[in-house]
């Protein structure tokens, strides 16, 4: 450790907040200059010095030649600094924060106060270069150095760290034991602060140096363990004002797992720039990286993403298994759905549109298909944003904008290619659509993602996008919708009765709420104490048939097309929803977090509890009229209404199937308004 010693001549050198120092004669020197002390006292006290070790400064004060109280005023004199009272001092818990309480001993410093950007810290030697970096490092601010007794500040960190560390929300064992043994690494590694704007090659070695230290190193690879612990998708490391927060997303919630100390940032956000190959000196602009690493003897891919917010940088990593097989897994979908899965499968042209929103899991649905596809016969090309699952025997092609790679010009150069099956990460722009549809049209396979709600309303979304009406009519071959809600725990589930609130906004009557049954989520250890354990799929699978083609050349309205899927066939995803709530594989809170409800057009048979909807005057599975429509014109009627308003038709058949809570509420709202 570099120390300049208190009774050597001072060089000029550079302390944050000064830009020099001006020199100064020995303190010896000085002290007998100014009358404190005799040459022969000196001549003393530098033997006993030259026979204990230590400073002079500490010596002379063993040996009653000087009070500590004379020391430090010659050197806050002599070296320009402020003198200050630990005692008399208060320190801001915030300050207190970013310095580990080893550090603060390690180096006889305590945290009091920011001024501006700088960090002020009470030193008993302000010309310890090396103690003013690592606080530096430790805080992620510059340090301003004043100057206090030893002795004084040894007592202040005793009392002022004891205080903070029997906080009952103090951090857990690991985290403990990460500040004691990088508290001890310290001195083995040279730290430069991190200016505003930039690193020097030399700066940016020494953060990487530091990212390596084993307990930086530690912590990274607990963060990652316990996201394959959980089965985790995302892990984010959000820094906040005084500490760093770590959650994961499972299940596609986010759950927050541990709270880390503001110290710990810099370093353990470095690692991970480290591994993805990331520039460690950039830390206003966003970052993209990738990384393979080895969990648990498993092999994962991190996709990892570092933007610049607020209080630091913010890193999320999006987990990935390297093995296909193992991450996709079956489709899981319902013998029905797997029938149209397969049905739009055999087409060797045509477009393939899997829909819904951000982490639906239409990916994976869109990698499920092509590895069915996959066959030595075929050749199969992807262009992806970025590339997630590698599969053997795909060509995959990773879309790269800022050199002009963006997915309209990758899917001009793969039809080049002599493609058969041709997949598109998604659907972003009008060009893209044209070239993909048109793609289509010369005889290849193409899929693709698109963000809309539902199958039906990714036709006219086309549209919307630019598509002539014929081009979509006759190109398209298919439309996925899907959902992703999580599985309730088989071990802790608990079967209940559906609440009035739950068949009201399920739309079901109340002959079929009395003998429906739910499940409610529990929690155990085996799911984490979460009830759920795993996610279902929910499909809504639209077959283009000659009808649907009409109706889409025609401009029929989304609703229409909806009707003619559904008499084709297709099951809407609130239907499979209450197919699985059936099962007691999800609940009704699930389905309702995922699935708009308020805009489908069902509700229950009162008599086979079959789905009706909202244009069906039977029920199709049993054949029981439905009582809120009017049997001349079909539309609906609302509860209290005597006649049809619109054909005129005297309402006096039997109602032989209950009206839904909701609907009779919205009955009653129609007749007062």
């Amino acid at each position: 450790m570099t120390v300049w010693p208190l009774d050597s001549t001072f060089r000029p050198h550079p302390v944050p907040g000064k830009e020099t120092l001006i020199a100064r004669k020995r303190l010896g020197d000085l002290l007998i200059e100014r009358g404190t002390l005799t040459p022969t006292q000196l001549e003393t006290a530098l033997a006993r010095q030259r026979e204990t070790g230590g400073r002079v400064g500490e010596t002379l004060i063993e040996m009653g030649y000087l009070t500590e109280g004379e020391l430090f005023a010659i050197l806050a004199s002599q070296l320009g600094l402020p003198q200050l009272d630990p005692s008399q001092t208060p320190s801001d818990p915030d300050a207190l924060l970013l310095v580990p309480p080893a550090v603060a001993r390690k180096y006889t410093a305590l945290p009091i106060r920011f001024e501006g950007k700088r960090l002020v810290v009470a030193l008993a030697d302000p010309l310890d270069y090396e103690a003013i970096q690592d606080l530096g490092f430790c805080s992620g601010a510059p340090v301003q150095p004043v100057l206090a007794s030893r002795r004084a500040l040894l007592e202040a960190i005793d009392a002022r760290y004891k205080a903070a560390e029997s906080d009952p929300d103090r951090e857990g064992a690991l985290v403990e034991a990460l500040v004691e043994e990088s508290s001890s690494q310290f001195s083995d590694v040279r730290v430069e602060l991190v200016p505003e704007i930039s690193l020097t090659p030399e700066e940016t070695k020494s953060l990487a140096d530091r990212s390596r230290l084993a307990p930086i190193i530690r912590l990274a690879n607990m963060i990652l363990t316990k996201a394959v612990t959980l089965r985790a998708s995302d892990i984010h490391i959000e820094p906040e004002k005084r500490e760093v927060r770590v959650r994961y997303r499972v299940d596609g919630l986010l759950r927050e797992d541990m709270r880390l100390p503001k110290w710990v940032q810099g370093a353990l956000v470095s690692r991970l720039k480290v591994l993805a190959k990331l520039d460690i000196a950039e830390r206003r602009l966003p970052q993209d990286g990738a990384v393979r690493v080895m969990v648990n003897q498993q092999e994962l891919d991190l996709r990892v993403s570092v933007v610049s917010v607020q209080h630091g940088e913010k890193i999320v990593m999006r987990v990935l298994q390297s093995s296909a097989a193992q991450a996709l897994g079956p489709f899981g979908m319902s013998p029905r759905d797997e029938a149209f899965m397969a049905s739009l499968l055999t087409h060797h042209k045509g477009l393939i549109l899997v829909t819904g929103p951000t982490g639906s899991g239409k990916t994976t649905t869109l990698f499920r298909m092509i590895q069915r596809l996959a066959t030595i016969a075929v050749n199969i090309a992807t262009v992806e944003d970025p590339v997630e699952y590698q599969l053997e025997g795909v060509n995959q092609m990773q879309v790269n904008a800022e050199i002009g790679l963006t997915f309209a010009a990758c899917l001009r150069a793969v039809l080049r290619q002599d493609p058969d099956v041709i997949l598109i990460g998604e659907i972003r722009d009008a060009e893209t659509a044209q070239i993909a549809v048109r793609a289509a049209m010369t005889g290849h396979l193409v899929l693709s993602t698109l963000h809309t709600n539902d199958a039906p309303s990714t036709l006219s979304r086309l549209v919307d996008l630019g598509v002539p009406r014929y081009l979509v009519a006759s190109q398209v071959v298919g439309v996925i919708a899907q959902r992703l809600v999580r599985r309730l725990c088989e071990t802790c589930r608990r079967r209940d009765t559906a609440t009035e609130e739950e068949l009201l906004t399920l739309r079901v009557p109340h002959k079929v709420g009395r003998s429906m049954s739910v499940h409610r989520a529990v929690g155990c250890p085996a799911c984490q104490q979460t009830g759920h354990s795993g996610r279902l799929g929910l499909h809504e699978i639209l077959v283009m048939t000659t009808r649907l083609r009409e109706l889409v050349m025609a401009g029929a309205p989304d609703h229409e097309v909806q009707h003619e899927a559904l008499a084709a066939g297709m099951t809407t995803l609130f239907q499979a929803g209450l197919a699985m709530i059936r099962e007691g594989a999800t609940s009704v809170d699930e389905l309702l977090r995922v699935v708009e409800v308020e805009g489908s057009y069902e509700t229950l048979c009162a008599t086979c509890q079959g789905v009706l909807h909202s244009d069906f005057l039977t029920c199709p599975s049993c054949g029981t009229p439905v009582a809120n429509r009017c049997p001349q014109c079909g539309k609906t009627l609302r509860e209290g209404w005597t006649y049809c308003p619109r054909c005129r038709r005297k309402e006096d058949h039997p109602a032989v199937v209950e009206l839904s809570p909701l609907q009779s509420r919205r009955g009653r709202r129609a007749v007062n308004e």
